[in-house]
């Protein structure tokens, strides 16, 4: 084995990074390899100690291209260029976060275990946040399917999550990497016992807060009161001509209303993009009798028809400016409700100076792209039985918007989406679905908050606020209404996260900063080795 490894050195150095970068994306669905997500990092941070730096970097930039590719591919659907513009550069935080840990492990050493977590938080961090945030994907997502390990999430958001999972991971390659050295894994073990020991009790820690506080929710869910929702999930082609079948639309949402009704609901939750007219807009600049105010009226006309209170998604122009929007109508009340949604999609649908730079905005329209403007409002609804918030689209990944409508004092959340175009040309089409239910499940348990998703082509359902979910039976990519309730759960109710914020990840990530910042400026020592 010696021999054959002087041989070929590069091949089992990219052996050691590919298995690393195939074992993390089937971490993630639709594959769901959870308990690798325990171990996948040991090989790749063992070599990392040991290798020189520009192999570290190398195979980690490149491997993580793998690791892109393997779980994001399906974004060619949404278009061509996604895929080849977000991998790079995504794998670039891959590259600087090994070169890092590389450089601390040769020059200081010590502590590697908890630098480890602490550091890979910090950049998950960075690539969520901002104009560009993608929030998906991130290692506490790993456990969605997991409810009891991630209820840790009330408390430190997904970040946490993501923190304890690391540590095992760097605590297991401190021991392995001793391993080597020594040739006995006990010895191993005993010259590792601190940070094993402090692994231990963290995860201990973690599993019995999640047994009391999993039980604790759901007796809190199952007695609260309930307010029964009717999920659309039609099924319309994203790429498909909507005005021109609008009559074929408008008799597949009446029967579907009408399918609803028969579990007489007390609202029915469109999905995204339902409907694809700016309707009130229309209204104003229209004639009353022109073919598109006709079809509107129809559209605005469904719930007096049905009696029922309706929520529905689609574009909107206020005040000089055009909004992916929410409007709830009741027709109790007879008023419009609006919420423009907060957190748009990078270049799919806005980017700032959109139309003040010809170039830009020319590219983007021709890539289908829309140019909305990004709502202000923290927009809170009233229904006939408790208060609820709209998270449209992508929106429900991000703890931290709707950590904002709780503190608004939302009992529950309604999400409207159209991942609809994941169909086209009918590759990868099931892994954005449940990528993005992955990342969902642990924003229900941090803000202590049951979510109803309402989506186009499916995963339709009910997340509780201890992170059980009910999946609608209806099939992918196949029409259907899903009737469910969902608590309602009491304005007193606020997780730690919810009443002391995003803290966690900032406070990791300054740490994480003061370290690398003491390592490069401050620490003049040889590269060693460190063992406590």
């Amino acid at each position: 084995m010696e021999a054959l490894y002087k041989r070929y050195p590069n091949l089992w150095d990219n052996l050691v990074w590919l298995l690393w970068a195939v074992g993390y994306s089937l971490c993630f669905p639709v594959y769901n390899a959870t308990p690798l997500i325990w171990i996948v990092f040991i090989p790749v941070l063992v070599y990392a100690y040991r290798m020189p730096f520009h192999k570290t970097v190398r195979y980690a930039f490149l491997y993580g291209l793998v690791f892109w590719w393997l779980t994001l591919f399906w974004l060619v659907a949404f278009h061509e260029a996604s895929l080849p513009f977000f991998s790079p550069g995504y794998s670039l935080y891959f590259a600087f976060f090994f070169f890092f840990i590389a450089y601390y492990s040769k020059k200081v050493g010590k502590f590697r275990w908890i630098i480890f977590p602490l550091f890979w938080v910090s950049v998950e961090l960075l690539r969520s946040v901002g104009y560009l945030g993608f929030q998906w994907n991130l290692v506490g997502n790993v456990l969605w399917r997991n409810p009891v390990l991630l209820q840790s999430a009330d408390i430190w958001g997904v970040w946490g999550v993501s923190f304890i999972i690391l540590l095992v991971n760097g605590v297991l390659a401190e021991v392995v990497d001793k391993w080597i050295d020594d040739g006995n894994i006990i010895d191993a073990i005993k010259k590792k016992k601190a940070p094993v020991i402090i692994c231990v009790s963290v995860f201990v820690f973690n599993l019995v807060y999640g047994v009391i506080t999993y039980n604790y929710y759901k007796n809190m869910s199952e007695n609260a009161p309930k307010e029964k929702l009717a999920l659309m999930q039609p099924n319309i082609g994203s790429h498909d001509p909507w005005w021109a079948r609008r009559w074929e639309n408008y008799a597949m949402i009446w029967k579907l209303h009408a399918d609803a009704m028969t579990y007489q609901p007390d609202m029915i939750v469109w999905s995204e993009t339902m409907v694809r007219n700016y309707i009130w807009h229309y209204r104003e600049l229209y004639h009353p009798d022109s073919e598109v105010n006709r079809f509107n009226e129809r559209i605005l006309n469904l719930p007096f028809e049905f009696d029922v209170p309706i929520l529905l998604t689609h574009p909107e122009v206020r005040d000089g400016k055009t909004y992916n929007s929410a409007t709830y109508i009741d027709p109790e009340i007879g008023e419009y409700e609006f919420y423009g949604k907060i957190h748009l999609v990078p270049f799919g649908e806005w980017m700032p100076y959109y139309q003040k730079i010809p170039v830009v905005r020319e590219v983007l329209r021709q890539a289908g792209a829309a140019a909305y403007s990004p709502g202000e409002e923290f927009k809170i609804f009233q229904s006939r039985r408790a208060r609820f918030a709209v998270l449209i689209c992508f929106e429900d990944v991000f703890g931290v918007l709707a950590r904002r409508f709780v503190l608004n004092g939302a009992n529950y959340f309604l999400n409207t989406t159209n991942d609809g175009w994941a169909y086209r040309w009918q590759v990868g089409t099931q892994l954005p679905l449940w990528q993005h239910v992955a990342a969902v499940v642990p924003v229900a348990v941090s803000v202590r908050r049951p979510i109803a998703r309402a989506v186009n082509t499916g995963v339709t359902g009910v997340f509780d606020l201890n992170g059980d979910m009910s999946i609608s039976p209806v099939p992918l990519y196949e029409r259907g209404v899903f009737v469910d309730e969902i608590s309602i759960i009491d304005d007193s109710v606020r997780s730690i996260y919810v009443r002391f914020g995003f803290m966690f990840p900032y406070i990791v990530f300054f740490i994480s900063f003061a370290i690398m910042a003491y390592t490069v400026l401050l620490h003049k020592d040889k590269a060693k080795q460190g063992d406590l």
